[in-house]
């Protein structure tokens, strides 16, 4: 059971920590280029501990929007290197090691495979060489504590495992990019998430029908990223309504365009949908901004 709850009431902050429960708050549910909403990264919360999923380029400006900074958030877990998740992640780096001069670095959830490219094809270029160490250039492990998962089979395929507290993160490869690819073990690194067997997040994915039905049998609520139109890396409403009614019945939609809430900009009218996903059968648009708590 879930509910859906207002947070930073009277303007205070987030709290990082809950009773026990767990509660998800999504910074924003919007696209990469969203002009009217914050990017799609969101945060997980379970007693004294907590992870931010992806930090994009608007990601210190959605903490801001409730109360938090990239030195308040202690653990991170990057989806993959487009600038909307990942974008944030040279402040959260120049700002813990030089601003605050903390001793304790920030945490970061990867694997030993998606370090390697994050670093040497995202952030090395503008971090590595804020000073030398040793007289080498700084790493990945010189602003962050890393956290590696260890690797388990769920529903047949390849998983990941990170215990965090209470928390049980289980992430699995994606088909998002490039738009040719046909399988997952073509693809560039890019993961969703399953939070203690409860909530799946689909991540960045192009459709792959088989993903969120497998998903959907252990799953009480799920997200899934949604497009507006067809083609490209991402998978779009006219497809994900060709999913199982049960399956659409426990899903919200994020990761969609600033035309979201304009349905005759986008449904055709050959199409047999809405466009509102409650009269189609989701969950409903995902919100950003609110406390999505599980008792």
């Amino acid at each position: 059971m879930h509910n859906i709850n207002k947070i930073c009431k009277n303007n205070e902050p987030l709290q990082l920590e809950t009773s026990g429960n767990l509660r998800i708050v999504f910074l924003g549910v919007g696209s990469a280029f969203t002009k009217r909403k914050r990017q799609s990264n969101f945060l997980i919360i379970q007693g004294d501990y907590h992870v931010l999923v992806d930090c994009g380029t608007l990601g210190s400006l959605a903490l801001d929007d409730i109360g938090l900074s990239v030195t308040k958030v202690q653990c991170y877990l990057p989806t993959h290197s487009h600038a909307d998740h990942i974008g944030g992640f040279e402040e959260i780096a120049l700002v813990n090691r030089y601003i605050t001069n903390s001793l304790n670095k920030p945490k970061m959830i990867i694997v030993e495979e998606y370090q390697d490219l994050l670093w040497a094809k995202s952030l090395s270029g503008g971090i590595e060489f804020c000073e030398t160490k040793e007289g080498k250039p700084l790493q990945l492990t010189d602003f962050f504590d890393i956290l590696r998962p260890k690797e388990i089979e769920i529903l047949g395929q390849k998983t990941w495992l990170y215990q965090h507290g209470p928390i049980d993160l289980v992430f699995m490869r994606t088909r998002h990019i490039p738009d040719s690819t046909t399988s997952i073990d073509e693809a560039q690194w890019c993961s969703g998430i399953l939070v203690n067997n409860r909530v799946w997040v689909s991540g960045d994915t192009m459709f792959d029908r088989d993903y969120p039905t497998s998903f959907s049998e252990i799953s009480e609520v799920m997200f899934h990223d949604c497009q507006m139109f067809k083609g490209g890396v991402h998978a779009s409403y006219s497809e994900l309504m060709t999913l199982p009614a049960e399956v659409r019945s426990k899903m919200y939609l994020y990761h969609y365009n600033d035309n979201w809430d304009n349905p005759k900009t986008w449904v055709g009218t050959s199409d047999n949908f809405t466009g509102d996903p409650l009269q189609d059968g989701f969950l409903g648009w995902a919100q950003q901004q609110v406390a999505y708590d599980f008792s």
